[in-house]
């Protein structure tokens, strides 16, 4: 999930467990600009380069604890804000019913997600 610092739902994907966060994080951004956010699940200098675009789009990765990286002020003070988005995947599990065991199909499941995501972004 791709959202915007003022909780704007800007893309979405649903994938099989096995799926690289890495490449479903590509192609869920590539027309997205402007300063993108990241966890450090996604610590990859290849990743970095591929989805930098001068003065359109800046991808900055919050790096592991153990990790020695300079960061600037500005870019700690944005880091911090990286936290708005697991909010918003715990309201989605607590207050939406997006973590279920209920449905008996897939077609069940998906109109559970739907339903989950429809009130999520409607409330």
């Amino acid at each position: 999930m791709t959202r915007d610092y003022n909780g704007k739902l800007l893309a979405l994907k649903f994938t099989k467990p096995n799926a690289r966060d890495q490449t479903i994080f590509q192609s869920l951004n590539q027309d997205i600009y402007g300063i993108i956010v990241a966890d450090a699940g996604y610590v990859s200098k290849k990743l970095e380069h591929d989805m930098n675009i001068e003065n359109k789009r800046l991808l900055l990765i919050r790096p592991y604890k153990n990790m020695r990286k300079v960061a600037t002020a500005w870019q700690l003070q944005i880091y911090k804000g990286r936290f708005k988005i697991e909010f918003d995947f715990r309201d989605l599990k607590l207050f939406h019913g997006l973590v279920t065991s209920m449905p008996r199909s897939v077609n069940g499941y998906l109109a559970n997600y739907l339903h989950a995501l429809t009130s999520f972004v409607l409330a």
